[in-house]
């Protein structure tokens, strides 16, 4: 009897023994693949991706275009564009062949390796905030196709121009704004001399600052214009309006387009401002 009695105890040990073995086998391989996961990250979608980073002060930023194909990355570019004219950075409108130089070397590295660990962003020196901004859109773009919150292009891509239909006290409105993928790359608006008339500037020092008078006001003086010249520093003095058009150029280009545009933030210029926004969205009608 106590034979049977030890027999039965010590089976019933060894199935407890068992029992807890197991447990902490499955407990370890469910941590282990879920660290796996966190560490590759999520599969990414098929589709096409896009993100547009604000327009700096500078009067450029940052644009990424990428493209999935059966979970893997078939097309990636970044690039740099200016602002005014919807170019990308290029040695014939960008003074500083380093920031060239990064740019392709950033664009060729990822093609290849498709990884931001395995590149070298030491590989060609110089231009720190173009490789922090590579780094963010790139993140971000991934971030996007792991979702698949792919892109579709807004506008149909071409230059579009406008033109107001009458002067205001003897300057023009003109805009043309420069699409591609979609989005509005570029946008100059300006305004020329419809003649020959006369004008002010505003007298700046050596340090490019305005000369105040003993009013408080920036002095000016006479300048004469010629029909056809564009308004600038140089021949208006006015330089708060030349302050709005910049303003309003980074809203509408961020913004892509003016739909929606929150404008309450740009103060002064007000007939500037709402001519320049009149005018996109004519010249935007034959984009969509």
């Amino acid at each position: 009897m106590k034979r049977r009695l030890g027999f039965a105890l010590l089976s019933t040990i060894l199935v407890l023994a068992l029992l807890v073995g197991c447990g902490g086998k499955e407990t370890s391989t469910t941590n282990n693949e879920g660290s796996s996961e966190a560490l590759t990250g999520g599969e990414l979608k098929d589709g096409l991706y896009l993100i547009k980073n604000p327009v700096s002060n500078h009067g450029n930023y940052g644009m990424a275009k990428m493209e999935v194909k059966d979970g893997e990355i078939i097309s990636f570019k970044y690039a740099e564009i200016l602002a005014n004219s919807g170019e990308e950075k290029n040695e014939n409108n960008y003074n500083y062949p380093d920031g060239l130089a990064v740019i392709a070397n950033l664009n060729e590295q990822f093609n290849e390796k498709k990884n931001l660990d395995e590149m070298d962003f030491d590989a060609v020196s110089g231009a720190t905030h173009t490789k922090e901004s590579f780094k963010d859109i790139v993140n971000r773009l991934l971030a996007q196709a792991e979702k698949g919150e792919t892109y579709t292009p807004v506008y149909k891509d071409g230059v579009y121009t406008a033109k107001a239909d009458e002067d205001s006290h003897g300057w023009l409105g003109e805009v043309m704004v420069v699409v591609r993928d979609g989005q509005i790359v570029g946008l100059d608006y300006f305004e020329t001399a419809v003649e020959d008339m006369e004008s002010n500037k505003v007298v700046f020092d050596e340090d490019n600052k305005p000369v105040t008078g003993s009013d408080g006001k920036p002095k000016t003086e006479p300048v004469e214009v010629k029909a056809g010249e564009r308004k600038s520093a140089d021949n208006y003095a006015y330089l708060d309006a030349l302050d709005v058009v910049k303003a309003v150029q980074r809203k509408i280009i961020d913004n892509n387009g003016t739909e929606n545009l929150d404008v309450d933030s740009i103060t002064g210029a007000t007939s500037t401002r709402t001519t320049m926004i009149e005018l996109v969205e004519k010249a935007l009608e034959s984009a969509k």
